[in-house]
């Protein structure tokens, strides 16, 4: 364990006397991140959202919110329109169109509102999504996305659909947020919102996509016929809706804990602890002075509020600083006040 952090700590030494180097370094992970997060949107996409071909009623799609769902919505409201190609191959193609097409003036406003590395990896995260949702097959002719498509919903339906799409869409969306990225769309403006809130992400984008899903239901229902039998099962297909926004929220907010805040309180013999902290420690701590009720021995106590994703290192300088230290974590719901969180660039 020494061996491995004093190989990690040269690691790090050597990367900050070579900021190029650590500079390639950082956009090349990013790069490669938002290429496996492109992927299982793309997967999710083309294997639990799109296939509307597997059911019985060819209208029965999940639309999956977000630009991806504005994009399903438009090309929903475009087969009002007489003598629209229904072919599944020219939906795909406009679907990529449209995807890249709706995300340019919200990649405005990631660029003056949030950052420019984050509105360039969500501008590779985009293209790269319109990319492998074009690549990658899906009509009844066969392969694997195909196939693995036609399994899933014949042993799951919907339900298999909604939870399978939201746990890949959701992935893709937690893989983006964690390079300090996104993957588009409403989960910029939902990102853009959390980071002024100083909050969790996950609710804005469910509440934000629950308007895409009732104009792509009134939509849909009105191109089949609000007589036809069909349009009622496509009413009762927004309760899976739901259920796929849920998920991806779930997914979301369990893996990006960027706005998630963290309380420690340190019982310490050590006063020289706080300064280690302040040191390392991008917060400030409150002190308070005490005694043991068993010991009687001088004490003091230090509460500091820290991110989530800082807690694993602020707990390892506590430890290596005063290894007696009595420590304890609890989780917040929301912090006022001033609180300082590494702005996105």
């Amino acid at each position: 364990m020494i061996k491995k952090r004093n190989l990690r700590s040269k690691i790090n030494d050597y990367l900050y006397d070579h900021i190029a180097l650590r500079t390639g370094l950082d956009w090349a992970w990013a790069i490669i991140v938002s290429t496996v997060s492109a992927l299982f949107f793309a997967i999710g996409y083309k294997c639990f959202l799109a296939p509307n071909y597997l059911s019985s009623s060819h209208e029965l799609k999940l639309v999956s919110g977000g630009a991806s769902g504005i994009s399903q919505t438009i090309i929903a409201a475009l087969k009002l329109i007489p003598g629209f190609p229904e072919a599944q191959n020219f939906e795909d193609l406009m679907y990529g169109i449209l995807y890249f097409a709706v995300n340019v003036p919200i990649f405005i406003l990631a660029w003056f509102g949030i950052g420019k590395r984050f509105s360039i990896i969500t501008l590779i995260n985009v293209l790269e999504v319109s990319l492998f949702t074009n690549l990658l097959g899906n009509t009844p002719d066969g392969g694997l996305i195909d196939s693995v498509a036609q399994f899933v919903d014949k042993n799951g339906g919907l339900f298999a659909r909604a939870v399978f799409g939201g746990a890949c869409v959701g992935l893709s969306t937690a893989l983006t947020f964690k390079i300090d990225a996104s993957s588009g769309g409403v989960d910029v403006i939902a990102y853009y919102v959390a980071l002024k809130k100083s909050t969790l992400c996950g609710k804005y984008s469910t509440m934000i996509n629950s308007c895409t899903i009732i104009i792509f239901t009134l939509l849909t229902a009105t191109k089949i016929g609000w007589s036809n039998a069909n349009a009622y099962s496509i009413i009762g297909c927004v309760f899976y809706a739901v259920l796929y926004m849920f998920v991806v929220m779930f997914v979301v907010d369990m893996i990006n804990l960027r706005n998630k805040k963290m309380e420690i309180k340190v019982v310490t013999e050590n006063p020289e602890l706080v300064g280690v902290l302040l040191a390392n420690i991008p917060h400030g701590a409150t002190l308070i002075h005490g005694s043991g009720a068993f010991s009687g021995k001088e004490k003091t106590i230090i509460e500091m509020i820290v991110s989530s994703y800082e807690l694993k290192n602020t707990v390892k300088v506590i430890q290596e600083a005063d290894p007696t230290a009595f420590v304890t974590v609890s989780e917040l719901t929301q912090v006022y006040g001033h609180f300082f969180i590494k702005p996105v660039k």
